[in-house]
């Protein structure tokens, strides 16, 4: 089988095509075009000289959800809820996300409040209809919304979760009387409770819904006019999804683009044997982290946009503005700050010479030698050493420090602010740094990492094979995924098996007639149950696994062991509680063939193919004499101590003085930390 993935990034659009049969892999790049994302696609294909009538899978991570929520370009939403429910969007919680930060403001919601439309009806948290829906005052509120111009219409009634009837109903209405507005009903979207969460979510699905399936639908008529006639497929922020699934869904496409090298990362850790792996994909304009426990990746089930609350099942991916193009200043009280603003593709860094003008990470990397200017993309792209020390001596004059202290500053700073979200994921949710390796990719990923794992005492770094495209590489190894969830609230006592096994075989069999439509075997399927649960007066609840099959009563002591002993493993204890579960949640699986993995040539002396001359660099505070690698000649068992600097076409990484490199069976680059 022939394949193709490609991941659109904020300043590169990454590509990788592979030959099952003849192992033959292709990579490259192209600048991202943030005005029109598609024709980095196209452009991006007729680079690397891919013949599309020969590709039988497609698989694609996209930016244009997210980007539309960015650029406030989505569609004009008309919201219609329960009567006096109407502000929810504008009440949302009582926290404050930036508890230090006076500036801070809570977003501005996507639905003006003159289209947040109150309908009077009412259905109680058991799903009892205690109000008939208004069906004369729903017909003034279409009439309203559609002589506002509204485009799409969002319905978010109260406890919809538990029973959706009249959700349905306007649904139905609105489609017969108004065909041409997009409609999403929030049983449909996130069928969970939390009411301001779940607004949020089904709002931005309306907001973002035109933008992405009119991009689906340009994406799928190119693919088909280069003579594609194989299967497309998206990532999404559990897997990949079949594109009919998405246009119902658009909010997939929020998680489509990091959610690639997490995938990855967990897909070689299995290969490598290391089952704990902390990820760091840092490109142009942010670093995306995720764990990886036992071999899997960590979820979790809200996440938030913008400062949006999105209720969707997927793997954990934290971002923050810290990558190649985040730019560098000294603000009022003269104080060196790096991001969050990024010069992103269009201009980019100022040695790039297309216009920038201020000084970013790429810059600093090139002034302390840390990059060679003469093999930027494989020696593809020419940039300017002079501009990018231009922009450094700005800096350096404010704070009075050399260009490659100013530089060495800048880089400090980007990599603290790393470390700061690094901590947030790992130490936050109660891990220990030194129980993980830390995986490093993305175009940035080997400049920082070695130092990163010292400061956070963590013992190993691995670069995988091909880093600066590994996003794109990993959406070739997801599988197809679907997710599905469902507000459940029973004390664990009081559970129903025979209602709670009806319920999974419903979400069962509607997975099943999906993934079969998508292309999948019955045997390449796979379903996993969970239940959402906690102690009674728990906030916050645990994902806890529930057997497969007709469900009996000794089944409910299995669940209730479960959930204590993951309790007791998150948060140290167990209470003597009553036990109750919020969702019903189940992952529908179709497994798509491995992608083949072959090992490179073995050898105890490195080739003098793979040496380089020396060159300085400003590495710990000083000036020093690096030798440097060319990462395609090394083999398996080659051993380089650091200072050294391994340089590949799309990636540099960096070793440091009292660091070891070792390079393993699969070509990937593992650096030992302080001897270990």
């Amino acid at each position: 089988m022939k394949r193709v993935a490609v991941d659109i990034g904020g300043t590169f659009t990454d590509i990788v095509y592979i030959d099952d049969d003849t192992m033959n892999i292709v990579v490259d790049k192209t600048r991202s075009t943030p005005r029109d994302i598609g024709q980095a696609v196209s452009e991006a294909i007729k680079k690397a000289k891919i013949d599309m009538s020969e590709i039988a899978l497609f698989i694609h991570g996209t930016t244009i959800g997210v980007n539309t929520i960015v650029q406030r370009k989505g569609a004009k939403v008309g919201l219609i809820t329960t009567s006096g429910f109407t502000d929810v969007l504008e009440m949302a919680r009582g926290d404050r996300t930036e508890l230090y930060n006076y500036l801070w403001k809570k977003p501005k919601p996507l639905v003006p409040r003159h289209l947040r439309l109150g309908v009077r009806e009412r259905t109680n948290y058991l799903g009892e209809i205690v109000e008939k829906l208004d069906e004369k005052q729903l017909a003034e509120i279409i009439g309203k919304l559609k002589g506002d111009g509204v485009e799409a219409v969002a319905v978010c009634l109260l406890h919809s979760y538990a029973n959706p009837e009249n959700e349905q109903r306007i649904g139905g209405k609105i489609s017969a009387v108004w065909p041409e507005a997009s409609v999403a009903l929030s049983h449909l979207v996130s069928r969970e409770y939390r009411e301001y969460e779940r607004t949020s979510t089904t709002v931005i699905n309306a907001y973002i819904e035109k933008a992405v399936v009119g991009y689906l639908n340009r994406l799928s008529a190119n693919l088909k006019d280069q003579g594609f006639t194989g299967q497309l497929l998206i990532s999404g922020p559990s897997g990949v999804l079949g594109i009919e699934a998405v246009k119902e869904k658009a909010l997939y496409t929020i998680a489509s683009g990091p959610i690639g090298g997490a995938a990855g990362a967990a897909h070689l850790s299995s290969l490598c044997g290391i089952k704990d792996l902390l990820t760091m994909d840092i490109g142009g304009t942010s670093i995306d982290v995720s764990i990886i426990k036992d071999g899997v990746n960590v979820e979790r089930h809200q996440s938030e946009v913008l400062g949006y609350p999105v209720l969707m099942a997927g793997v954990d991916i934290r971002a923050i503005g810290a990558g190649g193009g985040s730019i560098a200043r000294v603000d009022a009280a003269g104080l060196l700050t790096v991001g969050p603003e990024s010069a992103g593709a269009d201009p980019g860094p100022m040695a790039y010479g297309l216009g920038g003008t201020k000084p970013t990470v790429t810059d600093a990397a090139l002034v302390n030698g840390l990059i060679d200017p003469n093999y930027f993309l494989g020696g593809e792209v020419s940039v300017d050493v002079a501009l990018a020390k231009k922009g450094m001596k700005a800096v350096a004059d404010k704070l009075g420090l050399s260009l490659n202290e100013a530089a060495d500053g800048i880089l400090s700073v980007a990599r603290n602010n790393m470390i700061t979200t690094i901590g947030e994921i790992l130490i936050g949710q109660g891990y220990d740094p030194r129980d993980f390796a830390l995986m490093a990719y993305g175009g940035a990923g080997g400049l920082f990492a070695a130092n990163i794992a010292e400061d956070m005492s963590i013992s190993r770094v691995i670069v995988p094979v091909a880093p600066g495209v590994f996003s794109a590489q990993g959406i070739l190894t997801m599988n197809l995924v679907h997710t599905y969830a469902r507000a459940y609230g029973r004390s664990i006592e009081g559970l129903d098996t025979k209602e709670l096994t009806d319920i999974y075989t419903e979400m069962e069999n509607s997975a099943l007639q999906l993934l079969t439509t998508e292309g999948m075997s019955r045997d390449s399927i796979e379903f996993t149950r969970s239940l959402d649960m906690c102690y009674e007066g728990q906030h916050y609840y645990i994902e806890t696994p529930v057997p497969g099959g007709e469900l009996k009563a000794a089944a409910k002591t299995e669940i209730r062991d479960s959930f204590e002993r993951l309790h007791e493993i998150k948060y140290g204890h167990r209470i003597q509680a009553p036990m109750i579960t919020i969702n019903i949640r189940l992952r529908a699986t179709g497994r798509i063939k491995d992608v083949p993995v072959a090992e490179i040539k073995s050898g105890k002396d490195i080739p003098q193919s793979a040496v380089k001359p020396k060159r300085k660099v400003y590495l710990e505070g000083q000036l020093v004499e690096s030798q440097v690698y060319e990462r395609d000649q090394l083999l398996c068992g080659n051993t380089i101590a650091g200072p050294a600097i391994i340089e590949e076409p799309f990636h540099t990484t960096v070793v440091m003085t009292d660091q070891t490199l070792v390079v393993d069976k699969l070509g990937n680059l593992i650096i030992r930390i302080g001897g270990a």
